[in-house]
């Protein structure tokens, strides 16, 4: 009687426009992975990348060049799972908030000139453009969430990933809260937690790079600092400054109208 050895799961770990800060993590940690999985691409990593499908792709960066969207499009089609890990990936960070600023067309002119011929496009996630199986927040990513994610989806589960916000986080850890006892613009109240409140442990206000928490209460963030004498323009950048989608700062035009 012979018995089938169940095939070890394959996965690539492929970026896009970003700074890599989510490679270097899942760089750091991949020894705790590789006792399970084989990896069939990461060229941050490795020279010897082979092509074809994989189990599990995880892909950093946003869409913000054509040959971006080309690659993300063969990802896609090759993977079984798609997992969109840091704050690039998941909302566009900021590339996608400087695009909302200004055109792509006048970055580019002003970085390399009026007669640039360099093909940009304005900086998206990755579910604007293809099915994302799980998104992983982060900038960068958390180590012990993202090897959380990688063990559900190894076994075929979606995994649990908390959107309550950092304020949560603060509570369990005893801080004091930075927005009311130091009147800093924390904008902890409307950010994901997953951090572990990095920024408010070391006394510092949050500024909101693991992206909106869920159901976030954008409008009255902005009535508190502004209330505190921040400017709008502050609060706004401060708000748009990770690529939160824009419909949730609709409710902020009377505020816009008064300032």
């Amino acid at each position: 009687m012979t018995s089938t050895a169940k095939p070890v799961p394959t996965i690539a770990i492929e970026g896009l426009t970003g700074c890599a800060g989510e490679l270097l993590v899942i760089l750091e940690n991949m020894e705790k992975l590789i006792p399970f999985v084989r990896i069939k691409r990461f060229s941050f990593a490795q020279s010897d990348n082979q092509s074809g499908p994989v189990d599990i792709s995880f892909v950093e960066g946003s869409v913000s060049q054509p040959h971006d969207l080309e690659k993300l499009i063969k990802i896609r089609a090759n993977s079984r799972w798609l997992v969109a890990v840091g704050n690039c990936a998941v909302w566009g960070c900021v590339q996608k908030a400087a695009c909302a600023r200004c055109s792509v067309n006048e970055m580019l002119g002003a970085v390399y000139g009026a007669d640039s011929e360099i093909a940009v496009m304005p900086a998206t996630p990755l579910h604007d453009h293809v099915k994302v199986d799980v998104e992983l927040s982060g900038c960068p990513i958390n180590p012990t969430q993202f090897l959380a994610v990688a063990a559900s989806v190894l076994k075929d589960h979606l995994p649990y990933i908390t959107h309550k916000p950092v304020c949560l986080e603060c509570k369990l850890n005893e801080n004091p809260c930075v927005l009311i006892e130091k009147n800093l613009p924390c904008l902890g109240p409307v950010t994901a937690a997953g951090c572990g409140a990095l920024c408010p442990s070391a006394g510092a206000a949050c500024y909101g790079c693991w992206g909106p928490c869920e159901s976030p209460q954008m409008d009255a963030m902005a009535t508190i600092l502004s209330e505190k004498g921040y400017s709008m323009d502050d609060v706004l950048m401060r708000l748009k400054s990770f690529g939160a989608p824009t419909h949730l700062f609709e409710r902020l035009d009377p505020l816009l109208a008064k300032n």
